[in-house]
């Protein structure tokens, strides 16, 4: 079957100092060298702001002759597109050439990226780093992994060696692969965990078959393996099940059990992250290895830190009595938080619901920070607080603040009965009002809602 980037020839092309491109179109050529290959929908979900931004761009980045794009096998009545960085491309941001492989290894590639996409798009501010094989130091493991992803809950963390699989390998490699990790964790004992991305549950149930007779002590608790779509649909909730060893299935996310931290300047789809990769850059791994202790210090109160102008200038707001204040169009925009709050991530615990409510909507808070103070709300059963600083989120004009709010939404929704209506109705307005990728999710979501 032959397998041949696409180039018109009726289409004229320019030719661009890359220099002067747009940061996210810099970050959209490297992050191709980054993956080798990548998809419209992967990009937008790393560095585009959505999936129209993306095919608009790289149409404009294929004419400048920076980027090919390659016809995939049709799937769903469409015949969807590879891009890669072109010969031309990779000469004008000074790489070394590169061979374009063949489908199935350009399968196993974006197999690979669409792990890392989906755990950005469902959960921001989970993936603290992201290394494809070629980036991973050579380690004397006995094993390379396909990616290595670093992934910090706020409360636990954990290191993961991803091995991607494509129904290509066979016994005797896979169970030679399973010694080896089992070697490796002996070392690593803490923080470490192997994930198979298999391209199909039937797979996975093969994978599970493989490795049983293995028994390997060191890979329980260890070794889990995931289909592929069910991380595309559910991102860090899909399910992952126990290869190797009689582990209960799990959520994704719950494998991160190390107490220690492994955060990031940098959380992958970041703007911090994007201009990190635009500019050729790439994070230090040091502090990903063994974690860092996480320091407990002293709770700040909201009050102590909210700038004095707006305190004097604004009320205390008030607080709904009942999750449904906001259950129609016509509910006014309730009085804004203190949007001057800094509160450090750690001691939330001790914080009062309100002051949690006002840290979610805080201009200068971290996404980690939000989630964090949304779980001891949602903890603790305070629905109207939470549903008002959910409220903020979605009536923001920030698409980031909008993903946030459709996020805790997602997380929430099921628990609280009685909030619903007022969660659904935000989301059908999201999908209806707003632009792109945030539409695209609160669209999703509420396929999910109304089921």
């Amino acid at each position: 079957m032959s397998y041949r980037p696409s180039s018109p020839a009726h289409v004229s092309r320019t030719r661009v100092d890359v220099s002067l491109l747009s940061l996210s179109d810099r970050a959209c050529l490297r992050l191709l060298e980054y993956a080798r290959v990548c998809t419209a929908s992967q990009l937008a979900d790393l560095v585009y702001p959505s999936l129209r931004t993306a095919l608009r761009r790289t149409r404009k980045l294929s004419l400048q002759n920076l980027v090919t794009r390659e016809s995939l096998p049709p799937e769903r009545g469409g015949i969807p597109l590879a891009y890669r960085l072109s010969s031309s491309g990779r000469r004008r941001i000074h790489l070394n050439a590169y061979r374009s492989p063949g489908l199935i290894t350009t399968r196993h590639s974006l197999d690979g990226v669409e792990f890392v996409a989906s755990l950005v798009r469902h959960d921001p501010g989970l993936v603290q780093l992201w290394w494809p094989e070629w980036l991973i130091p050579g380690y004397d493991w006995g094993v390379n992994p396909d990616h290595l992803v670093v992934i910090d809950t706020g409360e636990a963390s954990a290191l993961i060696l991803v091995e991607v699989d494509e129904s290509t390998e066979r016994p005797p490699v896979i169970r030679d692969r399973l010694r080896a990790y089992a070697k490796l964790f002996e070392d690593h004992r803490v923080g470490w965990h192997l994930l198979w991305v298999a391209n199909s549950p039937e797979r996975l149930a093969r994978l599970r078959q493989i490795a049983g007779p293995t028994k390997l002590p060191m890979l329980s608790g260890r070794c889990w393996g995931v289909a592929i779509d069910d991380i595309s649909d559910r991102g860090a909730d899909a399910e992952v099940l126990a290869i190797g060893a009689k582990d209960a299935s799990r959520p994704l996310r719950s494998i991160a059990t190390d107490p220690k931290s492994r955060p990031s300047d940098y959380e992958v789809g970041s703007a911090a992250w994007i201009t990190l990769i635009a500019n050729g850059a790439i994070e230090d791994i040091g502090p990903f290895w063994h974690g860092v202790e996480r320091v407990q210090a002293e709770p700040v109160p909201v009050a102590t830190v909210v700038d004095p102008v707006v305190e004097e200038a604004s009320e205390p707001p008030a607080v709904d009595e009942g999750p449904t204040a906001m259950d129609s169009p016509e509910a006014e925009l309730p009085a804004p938080l203190s949007p001057a709050a800094v509160v450090p991530a750690s001691g939330l615990e001790d914080m009062a619901s309100l002051d949690l409510a006002v840290l979610i909507t805080a201009r200068h808070r971290t996404v980690r920070q939000a989630l964090k103070a949304a779980s001891l709300l949602a903890a603790r059963r305070d629905w109207p607080d939470l549903e008002r600083s959910v409220n903020m989120l979605c009536r923001s004009y920030e698409p980031a603040e909008q993903l946030l709010g459709l996020h805790i939404i997602r997380r929430y929704q099921a628990i609280d009965l009685d909030m619903r209506p007022a969660l659904l109705w935000l989301v059908r307005s999201l999908a209806r009002e707003a632009d792109g990728r945030v539409a695209d999710r609160a669209q999703r979501l509420l396929g999910t809602m109304d089921s």
